[in-house]
């Protein structure tokens, strides 16, 4: 679950003051949530079966609702829901007593930083349990659609465990001359093969289970034995594999002919192959790692992939023998790495300059020891191109792999952010490094990323995207909410939620006021071309506290020559509940001023409505995780239908945002929604150009 997903949170708690401070210091954290007090077990019991929750919190001195009360509730109704218990006790008995009746953890009262670490890991862990409940539908369900393929494949398919047949399709069964494949399963295969070839049969299939190949099926030969005792001739593919959850082997005989099959085979192997240096080729290297990371669940066996690229390959290569000089010594190189490959393991061609070599079975000092032979292989190698000769290095990123490891790409980020390291160590290259999982530097994290925004405004490479927001009511606006993102060629970043989530006031209020005059003067341009456009623009907690900014907002519509009322600002809920003063004496001056203001993120805390009573908003964008309870989870869309409803009949115009798909606008018009947004209507785009006439 990510940092920005609002929590669906229950509290028990007989103190109202003490769980509105609970609230307020998870918004303050940058942990929106979406809180319901809970005082009766029919309470809880109703708001578990309509619908789903994130996590409880509950007091552990609570006499409305005893937490064992509602543990039990929650066992008896069979929810996944984690629960933590706050105590005043001091010493490990709490802790026990909470554990014993069900509670994840017990943390003590006011120590905010150790509920909030436990907090994170438990949503952690409930987002992982629903993305194993999925995995595991969707597992079966491919398992039912896998088996009733089997059955009407034309091949003939056989699963054999322990030397016996656990599974024959009825082509199986027909290709050797039996009724149905009740007649051969649970029957030693080894029985089908002639006299002659049963030994041989049996150690062929024992390697077969030994090498635990799941990737690339091996071929085999045999002369079977058909139900009336006649030989025949058989060609087989023989794969490892899971059969009911039991590993066995696969056998597949093909039903076309055998110069049909050979061509197969061998169309199959080039369709793997780089045509250029006759390696694996990308695709194909991303399977076999997959299958390797797979081969290590169960085991304690440590796998290595080594990524190798060319140092200054277009400087040192391509400008000095061109291109087909350079494809000679891409061909040359992967001879020599062919040529330093052991049993196991596998080389790939990955990129124009790059090769990626998988070893099996390592320790992080093998795979050190084997680059670095590598590397000196290379740098002492003079490669003939062109009618030239070269002499070239390289630089090695090693990202070790087991179980734990998860994905092929996981891994290959590793290498390749390894490779990156190797680069910064050794600038002139023919260095490595092992990558190295960096636990506890968030904070190093946050510095670069600090620096890349100061960078980025400084330069100027920060860019605005325009998302439409759509009039359901038909009154005919043109209104875009504006989005910054970074365009310093590294991996993306939205500034404003970093910066937000940083707490660094003088940066936010800098990039508010860029981003503010910046759309405005776009704004100023379309309106030039007869384009009425409207902007929604977000402004951060540092802002609200920043007095002199209506003064600046004045003199930059003057200067830009755009009327106030087309730009509506937007502030989020929870800095309006954390700010209410300076939210309040903001939304008044910049109404003043001619401007809408919104709230963003509302429905979140424990009562929405009280911070509207202070601070008189012209529109309310609602908690997208209200749209995806009704979109993406399929449930009742009356809480969405009720706070339109609540904000309709406080003159308070809604925006619904994150719609996705044509089904959620019966839902909206019916409820009186006045703006959607989202994927469904338009992508964030760099260019005001949508056809609201569609509306």
């Amino acid at each position: 679950m990510s940092s920005n997903d609002t929590i669906r949170l229950l509290l028990i708690h007989d103190t109202p003051t003490e769980a509105q401070r609970l609230v307020s210091m998870l918004h303050n954290a940058g942990r929106p949530n979406r809180a319901q007090h809970v005082a009766s077990e029919a309470a809880l019991t109703k708001l578990l079966q309509d619908k789903a929750w994130d996590l409880l919190i509950a007091a552990e001195n609570s006499q409305q609702l005893p937490p064992a009360v509602a543990l039990r509730t929650i066992s008896k109704l069979q929810k996944d829901v984690p629960v933590l218990l706050l105590t005043e006790r001091s010493g490990a008995q709490p802790a026990v007593e909470g554990l014993k009746l069900g509670a994840r953890d017990v943390i003590t009262v006011d120590e905010d930083q150790h509920l909030l670490l436990v907090i994170q890991r438990e949503l952690t862990a409930l987002a992982n349990r629903r993305v194993a409940r999925l995995h595991d539908q969707r597992y079966h369900a491919t398992l039912q659609r896998a088996k009733e393929l089997l059955d009407s494949s034309k091949d003939a398919i056989a699963y054999v465990s322990d030397g016996l047949i656990v599974y024959a399709n009825d082509s199986f069964a027909e290709r050797f001359g039996y009724r149905s494949n009740e007649d051969v399963e649970y029957q030693p295969l080894i029985d089908m093969l002639t006299a002659g070839e049963q030994e041989a049969g049996r150690e062929f299939l024992k390697q077969c289970a030994i090498d635990n190949n799941e990737v690339e099926a091996r071929e085999w030969k045999f002369t079977a034995k058909t139900a009336s005792g006649s030989p025949l001739p058989t060609r087989a593919q023989v794969l490892s594999t899971v059969y009911d959850d039991e590993r066995c082997l696969q056998v597949r005989i093909a039903s076309r002919s055998g110069d049909t099959e050979e061509l197969e085979a061998q169309l199959s192997d080039i369709k793997n192959r780089d045509p250029l240096t006759g390696l694996y080729n990308r695709q194909h290297f991303v399977q076999l790692l997959n299958s390797a990371i797979k081969s290590t669940a169960g085991t304690q066996r440590t796998g290595g992939l080594i990524y190798i690229e060319v140092d200054g390959f277009e400087e040192t290569v391509q400008k000095v023998v061109g291109v087909a000089g350079a494809d000679a010594l891409q061909k040359n190189m992967a001879e020599l790495l062919q040529s330093s490959l052991r049993r196991g393991d596998m080389i790939a061609r990955y990129g124009d300059e790059s090769f990626c070599l998988l070893i099996p079975e390592t320790t992080p000092d093998s795979a050190e020891h084997r680059t670095r032979e590598l590397l000196k292989k290379i740098s002492d190698t003079i490669f003939d191109a062109a009618g030239k000769t070269l002499q070239i290095t390289a630089s090695v990123g090693i990202s070790l792999l087991s179980e734990a490891s998860g994905n092929a790409q996981k891994v290959l980020d590793q290498a390749l952010h390894a490779h990156k390291q190797a680069l910064q160590n050794n600038p002139k290259g023919n260095g490595f490094a092992l990558y190295e999982p960096d636990a506890g530097k968030e904070g190093d994290a946050d510095t670069y990323h600090r620096a890349r925004v100061v960078q980025a405004l400084e330069a100027g490479k920060l860019k605005l995207l325009y998302q439409p927001i759509l009039s359901l009511q038909g009154s005919g606006e043109q209104i875009y909410e504006v989005l910054v993102r970074l365009v310093d060629g590294k991996d993306q970043l939205a500034p404003v939620a970093f910066l937000e989530a940083l707490g660094d006031a003088g940066l936010s209020t800098k990039m508010d006021r860029w981003v503010t005059l910046t759309a405005i003067k776009s704004a100023a341009a379309q309106r030039a071309k007869g384009n009425e456009v409207s902007l929604l623009l977000h402004i951060t907690a540092a802002s609200l506290l920043d007095s002199g900014l209506p003064a600046w907002l004045a003199v930059a519509f003057k200067a830009a020559k755009v009327p106030p009322k087309a730009v509506t600002f937007q502030l989020r809920q929870e800095d309006i509940n954390s700010n209410l003063h300076a939210a309040r004496d903001f939304t008044k001056q910049v109404q003043g001023l001619g401007c809408r203001v919104a709230v963003c993120h509302f429905g979140t805390g424990l009562n929405p409505f009280k911070a509207l009573e202070h601070v008189k908003v012209d529109l309310a964008k609602v908690d997208p995780s209200f749209v995806r309870e009704v979109q993406d989870e399929g449930e009742s869309s009356e809480t969405l239908a009720n706070l339109v409803k609540q904000l309709s009949e406080a003159n308070t115009k809604v925006i619904v945002p994150h719609i996705e798909q044509a089904s959620m606008l019966p839902t909206l018009w019916q409820t009186g929604t006045d703006y959607i947004q989202g994927y469904y209507v338009q992508a964030p785009g760099e260019a005001m150009d949508f056809d609201f006439s569609l509306d």
